[in-house]
């Protein structure tokens, strides 16, 4: 697939973790604040201390540097899944993690939270069949294994669709992502359940856990 291609130039690929980073972390900035289409290529050189020519010289296109924000946060969404979901702990103790993880990574990486919750805006089609596949494919595989496995320890019932369960299971996910993320959710969550809610973490976690458990056990 398209999204499988390489998205940096060997030069990018030569520069200094840090400065790799740095450039990085101020591309998704811009894009998550002005979204794709308005995100200014030149802000983003400047911000990161880089020449606009430099930057052509790392990456061939504004779609590849926007492709490769998506990219870095897709390589942390994969490592906290596979930290968690072939473990030989519970179904409730793997949910517990996963919410927990949520809960740290969308306060550590807000800015990337944000620019997910801009990709319902960006008008190319091309470019939104390749976003889709590079952040939900490791989610739907890796969630769609965590249910067939609870089935086959008997904490699931039989008679749900795997698959099914994964996908409503990534929206509760994501919802909660934003929650923490984004101004419009955190104050959603705020009117739902108090002021204080973003203080409750544990509460939060365990009745996501109870939640779940309660509709899908046997």
């Amino acid at each position: 697939m398209e999204s499988k291609r390489k998205l940096t130039k060997a030069t990018f690929d030569n520069l200094p973790d840090e400065k790799k980073l740095l450039i990085l972390k101020t591309a998704t900035n811009e894009f998550a604040i002005h979204g794709f289409d308005h995100a200014n290529i030149n802000t983003i050189a400047e911000k990161a201390g880089i020449s606009i020519g430099s930057l052509y010289k790392y990456f061939g296109s504004k779609q590849d540097l926007f492709l490769m924000t998506i990219h870095q946060g897709t390589e942390v969404l994969m490592h906290t899944l596979q930290a968690i979901v072939p473990s030989a702990k519970s179904f409730e103790d793997k949910c517990r993690d996963l919410i927990k993880a949520i809960q740290t990574t969308s306060r550590e990486q807000q800015q990337l939270i944000r620019l997910y919750s801009e990709l319902t805006g960006v008008g190319n089609s091309e470019l939104v069949q390749q976003l889709s596949y590079e952040i939900e494919a490791i989610s739907a595989s890796m969630y769609t294994a965590l249910i067939k496995n609870g089935q086959d320890t008997g904490e699931i019932r039989l008679d749900i669709e795997p698959a099914m369960a994964a996908f409503l299971l990534d929206n509760l996910f994501i919802s909660l992502q934003f929650s923490y993320a984004s101004e419009y959710y955190q104050q959603r969550f705020k009117i739902f359940l108090g002021s204080d809610i973003e203080k409750k973490d544990s509460f939060v976690c365990e009745q996501m856990v109870r939640f779940l458990s309660s509709a899908l056990k046997p």
